[in-house]
C-alpha cells in the first residue's frame, strides 16, 4: 500500500514543478562475530532502491551505509530497519522485546528515523485532497521512472495542485507531526539505554530530498527544520550524524527533476549509491572521532653514535600502540619509519641518511575489533641526524 502512495507522490509532485516552470521488522541471522553493529530506521536504512534491496530482506544490500559501516567496524550489520517504519513503529519494536537479545550486547547502534513522521501524513493529506483511496492505485513499486500521464487534462490538474500547494503550505497536522517528534524520539533513545546500556548510538538528522524542487523543496523544509530541532550535536545518549548539510546539495538522491524528458522524471526521495556512501563515510568518521585516543606528543628526540634516532614518547592513556613519521621536509610526503608498542623507540634505519635533517611526528593508535583508530598527530619536530 505504502508504495502506491510513493508512486502517486511523484505523479503529485511533478504537476506541482510544472507550476513553478509553467506555472515487522526483519531481522539478520546472528551476527558471527562478537562485536555487534545493530541498525534500526526506515527505507533509507534500510537500502530502499539500491541493487538487491527486497521488502523482505534480512539484511541491507552491499552499497547500504549500514552495510558499508558494517564492514568498516569488521562485522555484519544486525538489520532491524524497514521501509514504511516511523517513530512509533520504532517505539513498537522495541517495546515488543524482539530486539532484545541482540541490544543487550551491542557495541554500536544507528538510528535513522522521523522522515515518514512527515512523509506519511504528507501523502495522506495529498490523498484527501483529490479524493482517492489507496487501493484503487496501481502497484508502481517496480518501476523506476513517472508513469505514463495524460497530459491533455494537465490544466485541470495544474489547478488542482496550485490549491493542493496552499494547503501543504502551513499544515497543521504537518507542524503537528513535527512537534510531536521530539518526544517519542526521546522515547526511543530511553529504551534503547535501557536495552543497550553499553552501546554507542548514532542517529542521522533528516534531510530534504527535494531541496532542488521548485516549490515542494521549499514546503518541505518548513517542516524538515521543525523536526530536525529534536536533533542535538551536544547530546549525551548519543553521537549525531549530520546528513542534512551534504544532501543539501541535491546530489545524493534519486530525485531526477528534467521537465523536457517526463518519462525520465524521478522523485524518489531515498539515497543513491552516492548518497548511502556519504552517509557511510560521516557515521564511519564520528566513530574515529569517538574512539581515537588523545594525541600523542614527542617529549624529546637525540641523535647520536649509538642510535641514529632516539624518540621519547609521552605516554597516552588506552593507546595501544605509536606510528613514527618522517619527512625530509615540513611540508613533505611523510613516510612510516616504524610503529611500537613503546614509548622510547630507538632506530638505525637506513632510511636515515646522516648529515641529514628530518621532520618527524608521531600518532598513537588503538584497536577495536581488529579496526586501528588513530589519534591526532603531534606537532612537527626536525632532528639532523649524526
Amino acid at each position: 500500500m505504502k508504495k502506491r502512495l510513493y508512486s502517486f507522490l511523484t505523479v503529485v509532485c511533478v504537476f506541482a514543478v510544472s507550476l513553478s516552470a509553467a506555472f515487522y521488522y526483519v531481522h539478520a541471522k546472528e551476527n558471527p562475530g562478537a562485536y555487534k553493529y545493530v541498525a534500526f530506521g526506515d527505507s533509507i536504512a534500510a537500502g530502499y532502491g539500491l541493487n538487491n534491496y527486497a521488502a523482505d530482506q534480512t539484511s541491507a544490500p552491499a552499497d547500504s551505509y549500514q552495510a558499508l559501516t558494517g564492514n568498516f567496524l569488521k562485522t555484519s550489520a544486525i538489520n532491524y530497519a524497514v521501509s514504511g517504519t516511523d517513530s512509533e513503529d520504532c517505539i513498537e519494536l522495541l517495546e515488543s522485546g524482539k530486539a532484545d537479545a541482540d541490544l543487550a550486547n551491542a557495541d554500536v547502534i544507528t538510528v535513522s528515523i522521523g522522515s515518514n513522521d512527515l512523509l506519511l501524513p504528507f501523502i495522506q493529506i495529498v490523498m484527501d485532497y483529490y479524493g482517492i483511496d489507496a487501493s484503487d492505485l496501481p502497484d508502481m513499486s517496480g518501476q523506476s521512472v513517472l508513469p505514463e500521464i495524460d497530459f491533455s487534462a494537465a490544466a485541470a490538474l495544474y489547478e488542482q495542485a496550485s490549491g493542493l500547494i496552499s494547503e501543504l503550505s502551513d499544515n497543521a497536522l504537518l507542524h503537528a507531526q513535527a512537534n510531536a517528534f521530539p518526544e517519542k524520539f526521546a522515547h526511543i533513545l530511553a529504551l534503547f539505554r535501557e536495552k543497550a546500556p553499553h552501546a554507542e548510538i548514532y542517529v542521522t538528522n533528516i534531510y530534504n530530498p527535494f531541496v532542488k524542487v521548485p516549490i515542494i523543496g521549499a514546503l518541505a523544509e518548513t517542516y524538515i527544520a521543525e523536526i530536525n530541532r529534536a536533533f542535538s550535536a551536544s547530546a549525551k545518549e548519543y553521537t549525531l550524524v549530520d546528513v542534512y548539510t551534504p544532501f543539501e546539495k541535491g546530489t545524493l538522491t534519486n530525485v531526477n527533476i528534467n521537465l523536457s524528458n517526463p518519462s525520465g522524471i524521478r522523485l524518489d526521495p531515498h539515497p543513491s549509491k552516492e548518497g548511502h556512501q556519504a552517509i557511510a563515510d560521516l557515521i564511519i568518521r564520528a566513530l574515529k572521532n569517538n574512539h581515537a585516543p588523545a594525541a600523542a606528543s614527542i617529549q624529546s628526540m637525540t641523535s647520536g653514535s649509538k642510535y641514529r634516532l632516539t624518540v621519547k614518547i609521552k605516554p597516552v592513556k588506552n593507546a595501544d600502540g605509536y606510528q613514527i613519521r618522517f619527512a625530509a621536509s615540513k611540508k613533505g610526503t611523510y613516510r612510516t619509519l616504524a610503529t611500537t608498542a613503546k614509548t622510547t623507540f630507538r632506530s638505525n634505519s637506513k632510511l636515515l641518511k646522516s648529515k641529514k635533517t628530518y621532520y618527524i611526528t608521531v600518532r598513537d593508535y588503538k584497536k577495536i575489533n581488529g579496526v586501528t583508530y588513530y589519534g591526532k598527530t603531534s606537532a612537527i619536530k626536525k632532528i639532523r641526524i649524526h
